[in-house]
């Protein structure tokens, strides 16, 4: 696979993502005190489907392009926050013209409030330059450095209180996933109560285990896995499914998560036999 993300920008797993991320701020938002979002792989911050990388891949036309052909029904049957979720998408669109698509920066940005705040990472110097002109935010640090030793100077945030999302390119993760891993080890130890999110490739199913029973070993408590395959696991295609793995979800957060991939599943998948959406903990309390 090519993770350059605009070749992905508005896929199946960009709507999985970006729709869980906003149920998270959600209840972040819940609590009167401020908090931090930390992106370590913050990309472009938006991308333009009508340009030849997302065109070329064709990506989004079984992702987020499906959702926006939904009739006015069919959109308020969706749940509350998968309805917020389109809003967006549709803000930005009428803004910027009908091929643009946020990424995980604005759409944090749009679900925090004028009193949290955001620190951004981008490594890729190019990358960094779009990420500049396309987020213009006071509420947001943006920084042009290597974020597995950026993210650990930079927590625990003074605010006490906030969101990690970890989303890095995998052509440099290989086999189960080890660094991320060891980062997510050297990170919680760092700061406990913090939320982390990271987002991860379906496309063999036996090293996804291999990397459960790595993070099951760690110690760490409360982590939840967010799934979603639009293929069957065995299905020969570059990306079958994507999982969110979540330590330290908020409180009802598992029974939203599961609402909305159940009713996004029929929408996505790309075969009605063998497709599936799960929510489970990976370890409990």
């Amino acid at each position: 696979m090519n993770y350059r993300h605009h070749f992905h920008a508005g896929n199946f797993a960009d709507v999985m993502k970006h729709v869980l991320l906003l149920q998270l701020l959600h209840h972040l938002n819940l609590k009167d005190k401020p908090y931090r979002y930390v992106d370590t792989h913050g990309g472009a911050g938006k991308y333009n489907l009508s340009e030849a990388p997302a065109q070329k891949s064709g990506e989004f036309l079984t992702g987020i392009h499906r959702l926006m052909q939904l009739n006015p029904t069919e959109k308020r049957a969706a749940p509350e926050i998968v309805q917020q979720y389109l809003a967006l998408v549709e803000q930005l669109r009428t803004q910027e013209g009908r091929g643009a698509y946020p990424g995980s920066p604005w759409f944090a940005l749009h679900g925090m409030r004028d009193m949290d705040k955001a620190t951004i990472f981008e490594l890729q110097p190019h990358v960094f330059q779009q990420l500049r002109q396309n987020i213009r935010d006071k509420r947001a640090g943006l920084h042009e450095r290597d974020a597995y030793e950026g993210l650990l100077g930079v927590i625990p945030p003074k605010e006490k209180r906030g969101l990690v999302m970890i989303d890095p390119p995998y052509e440099i993760e290989r086999k189960d996933f080890p660094q991320l891993v060891e980062l997510l080890q050297e990170t919680y130890q760092k700061w406990a109560t913090g939320v982390y999110v990271l987002w991860y490739p379906i496309k063999d199913r036996a090293m996804i285990e291999r990397f459960e029973k790595k993070m099951i070993k760690t110690g760490i408590r409360r982590q939840l896995v967010c799934e979603i395959c639009v293929w069957p696991d065995d299905t020969p295609v570059g990306l079958n499914g994507c999982g969110l793995l979540i330590i330290n979800p908020p409180w009802q957060f598992a029974e939203q998560a599961d609402a909305a991939l159940q009713w996004l599943l029929p929408y996505l998948q790309m075969t009605e036999q063998g497709a599936s959406a799960t929510v489970r903990w990976l370890v409990g309390e």
